[in-house]
């Protein structure tokens, strides 16, 4: 009998803590943008992605999720071009066309309440 109640608790444990381990570790509770490298520079092989990353209730990545967002180019398209957009896996690789400037990107992720929006400043290359 003893046997039996140890048992069931180590079921009950083992189930709370894999209750516990979704929600702090998996669930999405937001989004966060990353911008790799951080800046963009004025030459033609300059190139920046844009990624939107799910977080988790403990503020990190939530593990093996990937959150879809969309984005839309507000201003400085005639700046870059796009290499590469997946609406899917949320990210969008871009690369400047060798001019001087501001280009700003409109972020609508799945996770996100409201619309992100950020300002990538084209620099100039100096040597």
């Amino acid at each position: 009998m003893r046997k039996k109640i140890i048992l069931i608790y180590l079921i009950i444990s083992v189930f709370i803590l894999l209750l516990g381990g979704y929600f702090f570790l998996f669930n999405i509770y937001g989004s966060e943008v990353q911008c790799l490298p951080k800046n963009l520079y004025a030459d033609n092989t300059s190139e920046i992605t844009i990624e939107v990353i799910p977080i988790n209730a403990l503020g990190k990545k939530a593990w093996f999720r990937k959150s879809s967002a969309t984005f839309e180019i507000i201003e400085g398209l005639e700046l870059i071009e796009i290499i590469e957009h997946n609406i899917g896996l949320g990210f969008i690789k871009i690369r400047s066309k060798g001019e001087v400037g501001l280009v700003g990107i409109k972020i609508k992720s799945e996770y996100s309440l409201l619309h992100e929006y950020i300002e990538i400043e084209i620099l100039t290359l100096t040597v």
